[in-house]
């Protein structure tokens, strides 16, 4: 029935942010916006059967307490009665799942005294404003609270995102949140954005030396050993390390491209460095936007610490034992997980050859281009093995040219100078970074040789499927 369908879930749904009696003047405007995506509420991000349909959810401006209001002039009360027929959105009770259960239809907008929950852990300015940002564990009412209020946000910004199950006992303590607040007059604040970081703990294999060497026989079966291992591990005989997975993470579209993503993201990583129990910061499914925030934050950090020198660069280059015990130690001090690591230090090797005056470019690009094919072998190994031996060079190559393809497109925001010699280069040899270079044969990468080990963590492994080499 035509007339009937909203193909745009998103231009029908209005969210506003309603600053509460007792704002200052200079702060009262409301702020509206709409969700970037609605496919996981609303099929295809499409509603059916209503006409000019019209929801607002709005949100108090200091501590995100919600309401929603569905209107719209006519609604189809007769679809779906048969199997032909499209049935009719049930709106209201499908977005009521991601908010509190006692959402209201009207704001409350009273004055308060609302202050932001947990640990004031960084002060920043933009050009117009003070920011603070507060870090609390879930196991905080009021961080809480506004959490459940804020879950909507992360199903309407974050692609695939998914809300935080707090149901079972326990499990707050386990979440940590950031959350950004401007800095208003009057001892105001407004909320601008929040990150949730999960802590789960993990243990190293090596921990497992200690078990054997209470066997004072050494001959214990594989059952005894798992039992006295399992027994360790609830007698609480390991340290309580643990991650702290980077999960939910948005900006409220007001407040976007302002650098705010950077602050929080640098804020979250100083605080765990500060903590010698988190081992590693990992993040959970990184849109392509955020990746570019965390590999340009990354970057600097490691950049700052003079990680990447001329003599690290060649001691990587010549692939020795050194390798290894160094890309451990350095990695476990930068607390990040191997990918994202050793995805850092190749820019930073990139850039150091271009800035090379002493070494012939073209050969130091080729080391290096080895060296990031090695890795990338070990790391999409059990994907390449299904390929014959020709498109498994062609399809290795191709990885790699897209790698190198983003650092120098990411070394360009950065406004490295490394670049400069690489357009005169090109200029010169009319062969551009992108172009196809001719490819090494894969007998260069040792095939045979065992991927690097892991420390074994207590998560379930992710049940996304990768559908394309990872780089």
């Amino acid at each position: 029935m035509e007339g009937w369908a909203v193909p745009k879930a998103n231009d029908a749904i209005t969210i506003s942010l309603v600053p509460p009696r007792g704002f200052p003047s200079s702060s009262s405007t409301v702020q509206t916006f709409h969700p970037a995506m609605t496919y996981q509420i609303f099929e295809g991000e499409s509603i059916y059967g209503y006409k000019d349909l019209a929801v607002d959810i709005k949100f108090r401006s200091d501590d995100m307490s919600p309401s929603i209001a569905v209107k719209y002039d006519e609604k189809l009360e007769a679809a779906g009665t048969t199997a032909n027929e499209v049935k009719v959105d049930d709106v209201e009770p499908a977005l009521r799942e991601y908010l509190p259960a006692d959402t209201p239809s009207e704001l409350d907008l009273s004055e308060s005294n609302f202050a932001p929950p947990g640990e004031h852990v960084n002060t920043y300015f933009t050009e117009t404003s003070k920011f603070h940002i507060y870090r609390a564990n879930l196991s905080d009412k009021i961080a809480q609270d506004i959490v459940r209020r804020t879950q909507i946000l992360a199903v309407l910004f974050i692609e695939a995102g998914s809300v935080i199950d707090l149901s079972e006992e326990g499990n707050a303590l386990c979440w940590d949140v950031f959350f950004i607040y401007e800095i208003l007059p009057n001892d105001k604040v407004s909320f601008a954005g929040f990150c949730t970081v999960h802590k789960y703990w993990y243990f190293l294999p090596e921990k497992t030396a200690t078990i054997k060497a209470n066997d004072a026989n050494g001959e214990t079966d594989e059952f005894e050993k798992g039992t006295k291992f399992r027994q360790a591990i609830m007698d609480n005989a390991f340290t309580r390390l643990y991650r702290a997975r980077i999960s939910q993470f948005v900006i409220l579209p007001p407040y976007q491209r302002q650098g705010h993503a950077k602050e929080l993201y640098n804020t979250i990583i100083t605080t765990y460095l500060a903590d010698p129990l988190a081992k590693e910061i990992p993040v959970e499914d990184p849109s392509e936007r955020f990746e570019d925030i965390r590999d340009i934050a990354d970057y600097t950090r490691l950049k700052k610490a003079g990680l990447v020198t001329p003599a690290v660069v060649e001691m990587l280059l010549e692939r020795g034992k050194k390798v290894r015990l160094w890309i451990d130690t350095q990695r476990q001090v930068a607390k990040m997980d191997r990918r994202q690591f050793m995805r850092i230090v190749e820019m930073l090797m990139l850039e150091a050859i271009l800035d090379d005056t002493e070494n012939d470019l073209e050969e130091q690009r080729d080391r290096l281009r080895i060296y990031v094919k090695e890795r990338l072998y070990r790391q999409n190994k059990d994907i390449l093995m299904q390929l014959e031996r020709d498109d498994r060079k062609v399809k290795l190559h191709e990885t790699y040219e897209n790698v190198e393809d983003d650092y120098v497109r990411l070394l360009r925001k950065l406004d490295s100078k490394a670049l400069n010699k690489l357009m005169e280069l090109a200029s010169a040899s009319r062969s551009v970074i992108s172009g196809k270079r001719a490819q090494s044969e894969i007998s260069t990468i040792e095939e045979d040789e065992e991927g690097e080990e892991e420390e074994e963590e207590l998560e379930p492994p992710s049940k996304r499927k990768r559908t394309k080499m990872d780089m």
